[in-house]
């Protein structure tokens, strides 16, 4: 049983990534089809409304990047055992997924923006306390340096709102939120390697 779940450990693992990279991949491909999009005085969620071929790709660039962040938070979660920070973790990242999904297909001019509002918020705050709560499982574990990123990314999120307008930190909370996801899916992918030892 603890072989299997190692392997397929790094499997979950490579979901997050991938998760990221997907969600990457499209959003550059959206500032590729719209120029008009300006980094720091739109919001990522304006590609949804674009009058180019932007729409479609953030549509099914969410979509696909909301799966795999689904299935990279279920997996986390099932492979935390006794590590009740991960299972949370694991839990948020997998319903911030299904938020992700919900966000391509209601754009920001849906019924108002009313659904788009909700499931963009909601995904936010789930992905916010995923970051809290891997960031409290790895201090409770002895992984200082991961905790201190975390710490610190959490602080540039809270400095961002504080400084800037809605459009701009938004789009930095976006960037600090998918390179911590990374970093928790790359620990992921690694860590259960010495699964007999304390981690």
């Amino acid at each position: 049983m603890k072989a299997d779940i190692t392997k397929h450990a790094t499997a979950i693992g490579w979901f997050g990534i991938l998760a990221v990279a997907v969600f990457c991949i499209m959003w550059l491909a959206c500032m590729a089809a719209d120029d008009t999009w300006v980094w720091g005085a739109n919001a990522i969620s304006d590609f949804g409304v674009s009058d180019t071929d932007a729409a479609d790709y953030f549509e099914y660039g969410c979509m696909v990047s909301g799966i795999l962040l689904a299935a990279f938070g279920a997996g986390l979660a099932l492979t935390s055992g006794p590590k009740t920070g991960l299972l949370a973790a694991g839990t948020f990242y997998a319903l911030a997924g299904v938020c992700i999904i919900f966000i391509g297909q209601y754009d920001s001019d849906y019924n108002g923006g009313n659904a788009h509002s909700f499931f963009a918020w909601t995904a936010a705050l789930l992905l916010l306390g995923a970051m809290i709560a891997s960031a409290a499982q790895y201090w409770q574990c002895g992984k200082l340096a991961l905790g201190g990123i975390a710490v610190t990314l959490f602080c540039i999120i809270c400095a961002c709102v504080l400084a800037f307008e809605f459009e701009k930190w938004e789009v930095w909370s976006a960037v600090v939120m998918l390179a911590w996801t990374a970093m928790v899916a790359g620990y992921q992918m690694t860590s259960h390697i010495k699964r007999g030892k304390s981690q």
